[in-house]
């Protein structure tokens, strides 16, 4: 499952920017193949005995940066959604990160 290295990637990550002090809240991003119970669940165990054990945690859903084949606009959404300009279809150009630390407040 790599939710699991994500999670305890993020942990230490904000583990490392906060110094340790506690953590109140974290806002995570996940890109559309990233399963968010099974994100959640890996985020715990990673967290649990450290300074994010009772961080509320709060999901985004990232997107990826799409252009559209009929009229070249650039637009952000999911791989399927229409060109926002013309309703055509787009093609991935820039993917989501599978998981992005969005902020944290103490």
């Amino acid at each position: 499952m790599h939710e699991a290295g994500l999670a305890r990637a993020a942990v230490n990550a904000i583990i490392e920017a906060s110094e340790g002090a506690p953590v109140r809240t974290v806002v995570l991003a996940a890109a559309t193949g990233v399963d968010i119970a099974s994100a959640t669940a890996a985020w715990q165990a990673a967290a649990a005995g450290t300074s994010l054990e009772t961080t509320d945690l709060c999901w985004q859903r990232a997107t990826d940066r799409l252009r559209c084949f009929a009229c070249g606009h650039e637009y952000d959404g999911a791989r399927l959604d229409p060109c926002t300009a013309c309703g055509g279809n787009g093609l991935v150009v820039a993917p989501a990160d599978e998981l992005a630390v969005i902020s944290w407040t103490h």
